[in-house]
């Protein structure tokens, strides 16, 4: 791993799935803003975001792919493929997008110190990843449990990082110090709400009609399955909403908003964004737009604080430089 300088903001990039894509936004403003990040922590699509900025260090860039991926592109991703153990695809277009982009990098080759956080499926224990393929150590950290087959490494089997640290801040001052900015987007980061779960628009059922009726839809039983369910179930009275589904996206919500609060009581970075992107489904990739203005909103917000924590670092750094 590149070893990270003293001088910049460490980031804890939390998980979220499409809500993640806020990370971009974030990383934009302290571009344009002179806001040098030298270090990265990473949780699921934390952890992806991450490795692409540690890779590209443009946040045009990532702007750019992400906003060259459709509804449709995102769907084919998660295909069931037949080779999947422990999830409904086995992730190898997943694996295949981040190789393209991380062709054989190790973390070593990073221009720009990054870890990823997985949790391990045998024990329950946190993982770091630091050091190896990095593609592999995002894929590992993407492993949503029941979508994504578990990614095996080093002899264990890795699943999702949000599982265990969906904001990795404390990681991240453990590994490169501070100051750390943590940049929440998993759903409940803002409180959970009471609102109903099914609050999608009606364009959004839309394409599900018009995806219905592709020849590649209806070779696969468990794709049209899983789409014949989502219009079989209406926005109207709150209880035909609490299908299997829905109660399983929200025990994991819960669950995940109950970790961060647990670990911000025992430690907190020194600032905590929460961008707006409580409106974006876990897979509406296709929101892009929405959820990079909302971290650019939250970053904008909070650029006297930004400045204050680069004030702090250059100033530590400037002691710990100082003949004794």
């Amino acid at each position: 791993m590149v070893e990270s300088t003293a001088e910049g903001l460490v980031l804890a990039l939390g998980a979220g799935g499409a809500r993640g894509l806020a990370h971009i936004g974030v990383l934009e403003v302290l571009a344009e803003h002179g806001l040098p990040v030298r270090a990265i922590a990473g949780a699921s699509m934390g952890a992806e975001i991450g490795a692409l900025y540690a890779r590209y260090g443009d946040p045009a860039i990532l702007a750019d792919i992400a906003l060259g991926v459709d509804w449709k592109q995102t769907l084919r991703l998660f295909l069931p493929d037949g080779a999947a153990m422990g999830g409904v695809c086995s992730g190898r277009k997943i694996l295949a997008f981040l190789e393209g982009h991380m062709p054989g990098l190790s973390f070593g080759d990073l221009p720009l110190a990054f870890l990823a956080v997985a949790a391990d499926l045998h024990s329950g224990e946190e993982v770091v990843l630091r050091s190896g393929s990095v593609a592999g150590a995002v894929r590992a950290s993407l492993s949503l449990p029941g979508l994504l087959a578990p990614y095996p490494w080093e002899g264990r089997l890795l699943i999702d990082g949000g599982v265990v640290n969906p904001v990795p801040f404390d990681v991240a001052a453990d590994s490169f110090g501070g100051p750390v900015v943590a940049v929440a987007v998993h759903q409940g980061a803002r409180g959970l709400s009471a609102a109903p779960i099914d609050t999608r628009p009606a364009t959004w059922r839309t394409q599900l009609r018009a995806l219905l009726n592709q020849p590649w839809v209806a070779r696969a039983r468990p794709v049209r399955a899983w789409l014949e369910e989502q219009l079989a179930h209406p926005a109207g009275a709150r209880a035909l909403q609490w299908h299997m589904r829905s109660v399983l996206t929200q025990a994991i919500n819960i669950a995940q908003a109950q970790i961060v609060q647990l670990r911000l009581l025992a430690r907190r970075p020194a600032l905590y964004l929460l961008p707006e992107v409580d409106h974006i489904g876990h897979f509406e990739f296709y929101k892009a737009r929405t959820a990079i203005a909302a971290g650019r909103a939250v970053a904008r917000a909070h650029l006297p604080d930004l400045y204050a924590l680069l004030s702090s670092s250059r100033a530590h750094a400037s002691a710990d430089d100082a003949p004794e």
